[in-house]
C-alpha cells in the first residue's frame, strides 16, 4: 500500500506540472485580450496592414478557437454590398491545424487538472498530509522552474521557428495576415499572459495547500 501511495504522490507532481503549464497556455491562447494586447501596440500589422479592424480579428479568432464547429476560419472585409474573404485556403488549413493543437492542449489541461484533484483528495482523505505537503512543495519548485524554462525557450526565435515547422508544417506565403497574428511579436504577449496565469495558479495552490496540510496544534 505504501508503494502505491508513493507512486500516486509522484503522479500528483506530474499532473500538477502539466495542468499549470497547459492551463496557463490554453487560457492565454483562447482569450481575446491576448490578441488585442498584441495588436494594440501597432507593431503586429506594420508590415502587413489588416483589411479589417484588429479587434474584429481577435474576436472572430477566439470564437473560432473555442467553437466546436468544423467550419473553416474566415473573416470578411465589407466592400459596399460585397463581402471579400481575407484568408486563402492555405491560411485556412493552417488555422485548422492550429485549432486542433489548441484543442488537444485544452483537453490535456482539463484532464490533468481533474486527475490532480482526484489524487490530491485521495492522499488527503487517507491522512497522508505530511507526504502531501512534501510532494506539493517539490511540485511547486519544479513547476516554477518549468515556467521559467518556457519563458526562455519561447524567447528564442530558433525554437519558435522549429516549433511551427514541426507542428504546423505548412509554409505561409508572404504577405499573410496570419503572420502578424501569430508571428513576432506575438510571443511577447503569450509569455506575459501565460506567465501571469501560471503565477496566479501557483499562488492559489500554495495558499490552499498550506491551509489543508497545516499540522493541527494542540496548544495555540
Amino acid at each position: 500500500m505504501k508503494k502505491v501511495n508513493y507512486i500516486i504522490s509522484y503522479l500528483l507532481v506530474v499532473c500538477f506540472l502539466i495542468s499549470v503549464l497547459t492551463l496557463s497556455s490554453t487560457l492565454t491562447l483562447h482569450t481575446s485580450a491576448t490578441y488585442n494586447f498584441n495588436f494594440n501596440d501597432g507593431v503586429a500589422f506594420k508590415k502587413a496592414p489588416a483589411p479589417v479592424e484588429p479587434n474584429k480579428i481577435s474576436s472572430e479568432l477566439t470564437k473560432y478557437l473555442i467553437s466546436p464547429s468544423k467550419e473553416k476560419f474566415q473573416i470578411y472585409e465589407v466592400n459596399g454590398r460585397y463581402k471579400d474573404p481575407i484568408f486563402n485556403k492555405k491560411e485556412q488549413e493552417v488555422m485548422k491545424r492550429v485549432k486542433t493543437i489548441f484543442s488537444i492542449e485544452l483537453f490535456a489541461s482539463v484532464l490533468s487538472a481533474v486527475v490532480f484533484f482526484a489524487l490530491y483528495r485521495y492522499l488527503y482523505s487517507n491522512g497522508f498530509k505530511e507526504a502531501l505537503g512534501n510532494r506539493m512543495k517539490f511540485a511547486l519548485y519544479i513547476t516554477s522552474g518549468c515556467v521559467i524554462a518556457r519563458i526562455i525557450a519561447i524567447s528564442i526565435k530558433t525554437f519558435r521557428v522549429s516549433l511551427y515547422a514541426n507542428m504546423i508544417v505548412i509554409k505561409l506565403d508572404k504577405p499573410s495576415i496570419l503572420i502578424p497574428i501569430f508571428g513576432d511579436p506575438f510571443f511577447k504577449s503569450y509569455i506575459m499572459f501565460s506567465t501571469i496565469i501560471a503565477v496566479v495558479l501557483i499562488g492559489i495552490t500554495i495558499y490552499f495547500n498550506k491551509k489543508f496540510v497545516k499540522p493541527v496544534r494542540i496548544f495555540s
